[in-house]
């Protein structure tokens, strides 16, 4: 029998409707979706007002909400709309910046930090954190008083072509959290900060003095400071490591200090040029959803951090630690070596690792540090260190195979005036966002390897 449109329009009253899901139930499969990613959880909010009004509002610097899965790979030339990937799952999207921050074209990128954005107007120096997913944005002090300490001061209001913040993390010690920014120039320095306060704090010089790296210069110039290079937000705290591989932790309370947790000090260092830089290079890797470990990748330009008898005897025993590089001279090599431990923070101590896993692979850069699973993402090569682009240690080589430590060579790439980029120590602080693949259309891994080595990934 043919149902007319009342009785059908009764059946529709009749049937349950999503929104009238239990407060209860709609309030747990929403906590769910927020374990497992903050799109999921949006996206569940935006189906209707009842479910929004079940479910927590994002908040700006809520731990929840921060998308730690998504990372930067791309811009445009203006910096005003970026690419991320999510590495839990694979997921790709494009993000526009809130039309308040991108007027005027005054807005940097600084640096990111657990999938936030970290802006600096360039006219105000006022720093500000973007979520790129809520568009929730947290307002910092302006930076200019503390890069007066750290940068010559007739440059503190001129227009600085490469990043100052080289990295920021956020330490859940306090409430709100805490935001720490690595000022890097002249001298290093940890400015900390929380919203509301009127101005960024310097961390004090005898927490430097904890654990320093004394570096004598050709004049004789001792520079006593911790030379970092990467920095983890891990559990709401906050880890960097030197260097030459020492781990420290930057905690809040009782008070800003610096609290070694791993201590594996060289003191070995070169020339490059008028640059007095060590000849051992030290990165975080954050733990990926698969695998809780943190993991460090420390590797040295040469040998001669070990004396004549060592390198002997490294040589012959073929440690796995060794890598074997083509010489401009026949029949000889550059030898160089790549480490890879565990971090053991319980017990303070690294743990050495043959290994990563036949289903993992680790991208280290100066920027940033992931690790993937290749089982999301098949055309990765699992067990494999793949090098940031133009990042400190990839003049050499672009990826290690750690099974049997055999080396490819770095991606060909060049700068955006089409001329061919030159191979110079640490170009990414230098020339940040010039540089692009030799190739278009990208692959992922060009992706990757930009999207670590340089703030602002591959410029699309």
């Amino acid at each position: 029998m043919k149902q007319t449109r009342s009785s059908l329009l009764a059946d529709d009253e009749d049937r349950p409707r999503w929104s009238d899901l239990p407060s209860e139930l709609t309030e747990d499969i929403a906590s769910r979706l927020l374990g497992y990613d903050v799109a999921e959880y949006l996206r569940f909010r935006a189906v209707c007002k009842a479910w929004r009004e079940c479910t927590p509002h994002p908040r700006e610097l809520d731990s929840r909400f921060r998308p730690r899965r998504w990372i930067l790979l791309s811009s445009t030339s203006g910096d005003m709309r970026c690419r991320f990937l999510n590495i839990a799952t694979g997921a790709c999207i494009q993000v526009d910046l809130p039309e308040e921050l991108a007027a005027g074209g005054q807005i940097q990128i600084e640096c990111r930090t657990e999938g936030l954005l970290v802006l600096r107007d360039k006219v105000t120096d006022a720093i500000r954190l973007l979520n790129p997913l809520t568009k929730a944005v947290t307002d910092l002090p302006p930076i200019t008083a503390a890069m007066a300490n750290v940068i010559p001061e007739k440059r503190v209001h001129a227009e600085i072509p490469w990043s100052l913040i080289a990295y920021a993390g956020i330490s859940d010690e306090t409430s709100p959290p805490t935001v720490a920014i690595f000022l890097r120039d002249m001298r290093l320095n940890i400015a900390y900060a929380k919203p509301g306060d009127r101005h960024w704090k310097l961390l004090d010089d005898k927490a430097w003095s904890t654990f320093p790296s004394s570096i004598s210069r050709s004049d004789g110039q001792q520079l006593r400071y911790v030379n970092y290079l990467s920095v983890v937000t891990l559990r709401g705290r906050i880890y960097l490591v030197t260097y030459q591989g020492n781990i420290l932790k930057l905690s809040i309370r009782p008070r800003p200090q610096l609290i070694p947790i791993v201590k594996d000090q060289t003191k070995h260092s070169m020339w490059h040029g008028r640059v007095l830089c060590p000849n051992v290079v030290s990165y975080l890797v954050p733990p990926n959803d698969d695998d809780h470990r943190m993991l460090m990748v420390r590797y040295y330009g040469d040998l001669t951090h070990l004396t004549d008898h060592e390198q002997r005897c490294i040589k012959r025993r073929k440690k796995n630690d060794l890598i074997k590089l083509p010489s401009k001279s026949p029949c000889r090599y550059n030898w160089r070596i790549l480490q890879v431990f565990e971090v053991d923070i319980v017990r303070k101590k690294l743990v050495r690792v043959d290994g990563i896993a036949d289903d993992r692979a680790v991208f280290v850069g100066d920027v940033a540090c992931v690790s993937l699973s290749i089982d999301r993402f098949p055309s990765i090569l699992g067990n494999t260190v793949y090098l940031g682009m133009n990042s400190c240690c990839a003049v050499g080589f672009g990826l290690c195979h750690l099974k049997d430590r055999t080396v490819e060579p770095r991606l060909e790439h060049v700068l955006e005036s089409g001329r061919k980029a030159p191979l110079l120590v640490d170009i990414s602080l230098f020339h940040l966002g010039r540089i692009v693949p030799f190739a278009r259309p990208c692959t992922l891994e060009e992706y990757l390897v930009c999207s670590v080595g340089f703030k602002n990934g591959i410029k699309d």
